[in-house]
């Protein structure tokens, strides 16, 4: 490895810890990934939770593993970021009452108590989130309502990366791109919300001081030192910031008017702006970057990961060869529209309030009975997929261009960014060019970008990103693009009506 200094980065997403060991030249060299689960709490699955000591031992492996590859000389800091919406209780003593993930909906039983209290307008001109059972407010009052010893003995809530920061350094932190998953914050105003904790009687105790991303938070604790085999005496730990914005962050986009896209196990789509917009229509979540003054304005396409993963698991795994590689393959030789295949596998326009809907996926396809049309194989079943994964992101990155009048220029990273032939429909679909950064898995690179900012070795964020980020830039087939505007026409004609089924 080359003699540079080192950043340490540590990212639990929605189903992996990973760790990785960065260059001061942003070049990512080491990497430590390992899967947990998650804990169903009911028989439906609404309620979830994490085994926080596996995570925390997970953690600690994962950077005793990237040390001892690496054997880096000089670790300048560590920063992390955690999965959006993920939330921990503590105790007064420090140690975890509860730690829920994205996906834990226990809150739909308390959320009449949010209702009773705030109209559906009312709290989201304060928040810009919605629906209410989601986040760390219906958690908190379902605790209260469910498990009242538990509730009386919270003694901080912590989103998942203010989590990682207490770990490493026994302090209590949130920040503002963390907390604002949290139902608890106005975003307008970038602090707590005075109108939601009077309401429900939130001792305010309980809630950490909110500070800047990359922020020095100290150094980390010194029995973690040895524990995780860090060959020096003091290492500074900076405040990370919520899992989207460091990929956000990682792959440049900063801007007013850039759009981000996140090819992970969902696809939010990001547009950054300069004052806090509320969707009038009460759909599109506002949350604060991690650049001051800067906000983001989010469209998810819903699980875009998801369905891609599931097409692999379901069709091609029991070959010898990669998956991704074979579907690689299926996209290079096909043209637009998959012979007529259309795939509705669940990515398309945000709308929360069909949210608890019950949707099938559904492929259309010409049947073995049509005479004279060439019947799909599995090469167009893997494209259709494909492209309903694209039509999906489409129609968010159609909505948020309203919000702006300014240019438009479009990034995109994840494991999906990885496929050439991927990247290359999303473009044409989305009829924009697409800049690609040379390390897809962006949220570590932002996790160290902020370490950089943080340690004073730069004056800002964009001469970072001008200085140390390399991009493939993809650009627009003009034929190709024509073709899909038609596809897409007809995909949502039929999912319209889909929907109604």
């Amino acid at each position: 490895m080359e003699n540079s200094d080192k950043i340490l980065s540590v990212d639990i997403s929605s189903k992996k810890v990973k760790v990785g060991i960065i260059s001061d030249k942003l070049e990512l060299e080491t990497v430590s990934v390992q899967e947990y689960d998650t804990i169903d709490e009911d028989i439906n699955g609404f309620a979830k939770r994490f085994n926080m000591k596996d995570i925390w031992k997970k953690v600690k492996l994962g950077i005793r593993n990237v040390i001892k590859e690496n054997k880096p000389e000089n670790i300048i800091g560590i920063s992390s970021c955690g999965q959006r919406m993920a939330t921990v209780f503590l105790d007064k003593k420090g140690n975890e009452i509860y730690g829920g993930p994205n996906t834990d909906m226990r809150g739909i039983d308390s959320a009449y108590l949010i209702e009773d209290e705030f109209s559906e307008e009312g709290l989201f001109n304060i928040t810009a989130h919605s629906p209410f059972f989601m986040f760390t407010l219906a958690r908190l009052l379902w605790f209260k309502e469910e498990k009242e010893l538990e509730y009386e003995n919270i003694n901080k809530i912590l989103m998942l990366d203010d989590w990682i920061v207490y770990k490493l350094t026994g302090e209590f932190y949130t920040d503002y791109t963390s907390i604002g998953e949290s139902l608890l914050f106005n975003i307008t105003k970038k602090r707590w919300s005075s109108e939601i904790i009077e309401a429900f009687d939130i001792n305010p105790g309980i809630l950490p001081e909110i500070i800047e991303p990359s922020t020095i938070i100290g150094d980390i604790k010194l029995d973690l030192i040895k524990e995780i085999g860090i060959n020096q005496q003091k290492l500074p730990v900076l405040k990370g910031c919520g899992d989207t914005q460091a990929n956000l962050l990682g792959m440049g986009v900063i801007e007013n008017g850039n759009i981000g896209i996140s090819l992970g196990t969902t696809a939010p789509v990001h547009l950054v702006v300069d004052k806090p917009i509320i969707d009038p229509d009460l759909n599109f979540w506002t949350e604060c970057h991690v650049i001051q003054d800067k906000w983001l304005i989010e469209a998810s396409t819903g699980g875009t990961g998801r369905a891609y993963d599931w097409f692999k698991n379901a069709f091609i795994s029991d070959s010898k060869r990669d998956a991704d590689e074979i579907m690689n393959e299926f996209l290079s030789k096909n043209s637009p529209g998959a012979g007529s295949t259309y795939a509705f596998l669940g990515p398309e326009l945000m709308a929360i309030k069909n949210q608890t809907s019950i949707k099938r996926g559904v492929f259309i396809f010409p049947p073995p009975s049509m005479i004279g049309e060439e019947l799909p194989k599995l090469d167009n079943f893997a494209q259709s997929a494909m492209e309903g994964i694209c039509f999906g992101i489409l129609e968010n990155f159609k909505a948020l261009r309203q919000f702006v009048s300014s240019e438009i220029k479009t990034f995109c990273s994840g494991g999906m960014a990885k496929s050439y032939e991927f990247c290359k429909m999303l473009v044409n679909v989305l009829d924009q060019e697409i800049n690609v950064p040379q390390f897809k898995d962006s949220a570590f690179i932002g996790c160290a970008i902020n370490a950089l900012f943080g340690l004073k070795l730069y004056q800002d964020y964009q001469s970072i990103i001008d200085n140390l980020i390399k991009f493939e830039k993809y650009s627009i087939d003009s034929q190709i693009s024509s073709d899909y505007r038609k596809i897409f026409r007809e995909w949502k004609n039929l999912k319209d009506k889909i929907s109604k089924l």
